[in-house]
């Protein structure tokens, strides 16, 4: 059996992780290859010295990810980066850094795809910020929905490169664990169409029973990410939809902490902060995205709570 377990990076999701994990002898982490990856599950490179080598916006996270990983690998667990795409990128990094040039990079037919893929995505995600400066609302819109369409080719070009690449596990004939982040659910579709009817593939969202707690949406992701999911999924979408969506995308990025939330107080303080600000961007129609987005555009977001809670009449 395999078993995808889609979950943020999160502290707060490692628990519900655990319980998973335990469960399957091979675990195929949502990670590119790192050469002192062995050495730190095997304790000789400290977790901190590893974690050197790592670009992580969520520190907390990883440092807990690795001790659980440590105890899952010391019980005899197979433990194994599996993300053809982000080690294909890796290496189109380092080339560039080696002098190549990007026409060298495209006559490489392992390395081509993925650095236009990466090349569209990066240069619609770059014009969406320049226009999220200065441009008007309906095309800041308009210019989400672009950078969404690339992300979208992106991330299905990822999946199958990563279903690809798990296939061959397998064949060891044990139970399979693989992370995955919410938005990555296309991996399922790759997966079932790679391995056909003898596997059986299960999804597990990790915190469903905290999101359910909370009477949130089972994956709890935001607009902007259900818009890129639809892209991926079904190729388009009807353009009302499109516009509502990124439109509350932009109220929903200006509203949501970008800090790592550790649990304390409260044992999944980002998944309460993804709910409320889902709530309140839910509520909210295409003319009242145009009127918030104008007031707090360039608003920090202490800012852009007190201006939406001023405009609903209510706290968030």
């Amino acid at each position: 059996m395999i078993t995808i377990g889609f979950s943020s990076h999160h502290a707060e999701a490692l628990p519900y992780a655990r319980l998973e994990m335990e469960q399957h002898h091979i675990i195929v982490l949502e990670e590119a290859p790192l050469p002192e990856f062995l050495d730190m599950l095997d304790g000789r490179v400290s977790i901190d010295e590893y974690m050197m080598a790592l670009d992580s916006g969520f520190p907390g996270f990883e440092r807990l990810m690795c001790a659980l990983l440590r105890e899952l690998h010391s019980k005899g667990r197979q433990i194994i980066q599996v993300e053809p795409y982000l080690e294909t990128l890796l290496q189109i990094h380092e080339l560039l850094s080696d002098g190549k040039t990007p026409e060298d990079i495209v006559k490489d037919p392992r390395l081509r795809s993925v650095y236009k893929a990466e090349k569209r995505a990066t240069g619609a995600l770059l014009d969406y910020y320049a226009h999220s400066l200065r441009a008007p609302f309906h095309g800041v819109v308009k210019a989400v929905q672009v950078f969404a369409r690339a992300d979208a080719d992106r991330l299905v070009m990822r999946e199958r490169l990563r279903a690809q690449a798990i296939k061959p596990l397998t064949s060891h004939g044990v139970n399979i664990y693989v992370e995955a982040g919410y938005i990555h659910y296309p991996l399922y579709h790759y997966l079932k169409k790679a391995l056909g009817r003898a596997q059986r593939i299960r999804v597990v969202y990790l915190l469903e029973p905290v999101v359910r707690r909370l009477k949130g949406r089972r994956r709890n992701m935001g607009p902007g990410d259900i818009l890129t999911l639809r892209y991926a999924l079904h190729g388009g979408l009807p353009e009302d939809l499109a516009d509502l969506l990124a439109a509350r995308s932009l109220i929903y990025i200006k509203l949501l902490q970008k800090d790592e939330l550790l649990p304390g107080d409260s044992d999944a303080p980002h998944s309460e902060d993804e709910v409320r600000v889902n709530r309140v961007v839910d509520s909210l129609n295409l003319e009242d995205c145009q009127v918030l987005f104008d007031q707090i555009r360039l608003a920090k977001r202490e800012r852009a709570i007190r201006v939406v809670e001023e405009y609903l009449g209510a706290s968030l």
